[in-house]
Parts: C-alpha cells; structure tokens; sequence
C-alpha cells in the first residue's frame, strides 16, 4: 500500500501559516480515494493511505506543485486489519514513508520509499516535478487546462490568447514529454507495491 507522510516547509520559522486543520480538511476534499483519510500525525505533519496509485501520483504532483510541502511516500506492507484513524495505522510503508519525508527535507522533491521499485519510481517523479518547476506561470496557465482535458483551441478562448500562443506555450512547458512519463512513474508504483521486495 501507499503512506504519505507531508511536512509543511518552513513552519518554525512561520507558525501562523501551520493552520493545519484548515489543511486536513482541504486534502480531504481535494484528494479523495485514500483507504484511510487525511489526519494530522505531527504538529506540523499530515498523514493517509492510499491503495491506488493513480490517486497517490495526482496527490503527490499537486503538491510538490505547491512547493510548500514535503512529501514522503512509503510502499510496502501495511498491518491489518486497518484501523479506523491512520494515526493508528502500523507497518513497513508507514516506516518507509517517515524516511522519505526525511529525504524530501534533503533534496526539495518527493521521495519514495520502498524496495528497488519505489528507487527507480522516485527518479523518474523527481524528473517530472523538475520539469513542471520551471514553468513560466503563462505556460503553468495553458497546462492545467490541458490537465482538465480541454483542447488548445479551448485553452486558447480562456485564456483569450491565439491558438498559436497556447501551442508554444505548453512546448516550452515540455507539456506533451511530462505527460508521456507518468505510466512508467505508475508501472514503478504498481511494481513497488507488488514486489515490496528488491527486484
């Protein structure tokens, strides 16, 4: 299974911005589908489990996207029968997400913990995350509309620029190349889950 473990960026040095029951809650209804719901594990840490790894990639791309978090993910084995609270919740992907958090601090990217798998998952997830920093805001505009499946020609209208525009915007976002990676980044995800084990 999949445990996220999310540490807020910056919390001593700026308490008021903890607000993390206001914080829990969004995750909640931003982030659905986790086998156990979001909690609050640490003063300024959230915790959930996941089983699905679409769910667990969408989590972990929008918040790196917000660059005021850091993220852990941990596969493996998970202790049951599962509790009702994730805060309860014991097992090896719970101790693999501790130590990605802990790598996360390290590098400013999500780290993924597990066997060999989640190595080779975090490599590639870490290109993506690189790829999606670096965007222009103009460019971040056109690919989260890409994201919600509109055509250019849509994008083009909302944004109220030519299509032309759209189309150099999301090549220099590498738009089409960050997309075409995330199967090997969930193949490595189903591998780790599969095979907690080295390859």
């Amino acid at each position: 299974m999949y445990a996220l473990t999310v540490d807020r960026r910056g919390s001593r040095e700026d308490p008021e911005s903890l607000a993390m029951l206001e914080h829990r809650d969004r995750f909640r209804s931003s982030f659905p589908g986790a086998v156990l719901g979001w909690q609050i594990s640490a003063g300024d840490e959230l915790q959930a489990l996941y089983d699905e790894p679409q769910c667990v990639l969408d989590v972990v791309l929008a918040l790196a996207d917000e660059q005021e978090w850091h993220v852990g993910l941990g596969i493996g084995h998970v202790d049951t029968p599962l509790p009702e609270n994730v805060n309860e919740a014991t097992g090896q992907a719970f101790v693999s997400a501790r130590e990605a958090v802990t790598a996360s601090k390290d590098t400013g990217y999500p780290a993924v913990r597990g066997s060999d798998w989640a190595t080779h998952a975090e490599a590639v997830l870490s290109l993506a995350c690189a790829v999606r920093e670096r965007r222009t805001e103009t460019a971040k505009q056109a690919t989260v509309l890409a994201q919600q499946g509109f055509t250019q020609q849509r994008i083009a209208q909302e944004l109220d620029i030519a299509q032309s525009s759209v189309s150099r915007r999301l090549s220099s976002a590498l738009w089409s190349q960050e997309q075409a990676v995330h199967p090997t980044v969930l193949t490595f995800l189903e591998l780790a889950n599969e095979h907690p084990e080295a390859p």
